[in-house]
């Protein structure tokens, strides 16, 4: 009896390093996931930004969105009619936006929450002449019932080509 107590104490123990790597690599891959779809969310805000659909913009944000800036702190609606008024006088000044491109991107999930910042390179013309824009941003977004959800943006222009 002894001998089969140390055996079975061994067995049980291997078990359960086994179900607990298994779940840790579980959680890491929805984790990865979950890093993936945030990414995802944010190239397609910045894409529906090019063609002005502020609806589709508006449906990724909380109510309680807020956008920080140099000057102001905007609510949601506020923001949505910046973006709007920003695209269109770009356009009626016959400046158009070709692409973008996300880079040092970083999600850090917590639970419900997330951060994610990133550079974002918008490539635009400029009355025939392109030109280039560095944008950092700071995203905080929340996950309510299982959708994600952005609640604060921050963005600070790094450079901008002429």
């Amino acid at each position: 009896m002894r001998i089969l107590f140390p055996l079975f104490m061994a067995v049980l123990f291997s078990c359960s390093e086994t179900d607990t790597g298994e779940a840790t690599e579980t959680a890491t891959q929805s984790n990865d996931k979950t890093k993936e779809e945030l990414l995802l969310l944010e190239r397609k805000w910045l894409e529906a930004e090019f063609v002005l659909d502020t609806a589709y913009i508006s449906a990724l944000m909380d109510t309680t969105f807020i956008s920080i800036s140099a000057n102001r702190i905007s609510n949601k609606q506020e923001e949505l009619k910046g973006i709007y008024d920003n695209i269109s006088a770009m356009r009626q000044d016959s400046i158009f936006l070709d692409s973008l491109k996300l880079e040092d991107a970083a999600v850090n999930v917590y639970d419900n929450s997330a951060v994610v910042t990133f550079i974002v390179h918008t490539y635009k013309k400029e009355k025939g002449r392109p030109t280039e824009k560095r944008t950092r941003f700071y995203d905080v977004w929340i996950n309510r019932n299982g959708e994600w959800k952005a609640v604060s943006s921050q963005g600070s222009t790094l450079t901008h080509n002429q």
